[in-house]
């Protein structure tokens, strides 16, 4: 989890550097402001994305590891059964 936490600290970063570079720049404020929009969307979009492959990649995890447990949980009432007989 930490690496995941590294890697979403070091994408806001990103955004808010991008941001104050943006609003530093010389230019209009209307464009400056249209600016701002389109790049903030065009972050939003590309941390939903990765925040969605976390997400399925996450969910198939649990779904392996879940199975395992299921497995081993069969096979330790398998050896119970074996035992108490």
């Amino acid at each position: 989890m930490s690496s995941t936490k590294f890697i979403l600290g070091a994408l806001v970063g990103a955004v808010i550097g991008v941001q104050i570079g943006i609003l530093i720049a010389p230019d209009k404020g209307e464009n400056t402001r249209k600016k701002i929009t389109k790049k903030s969307g065009e972050y939003l979009d590309e941390a939903t994305g990765k925040l969605n492959s976390f997400i399925e990649g996450l969910t198939k995890k649990v779904s392996e590891v879940s199975g395992e447990v299921d497995k081993l949980a069969k096979k330790a009432k398998a050896e119970v059964d074996k035992v108490t007989k």
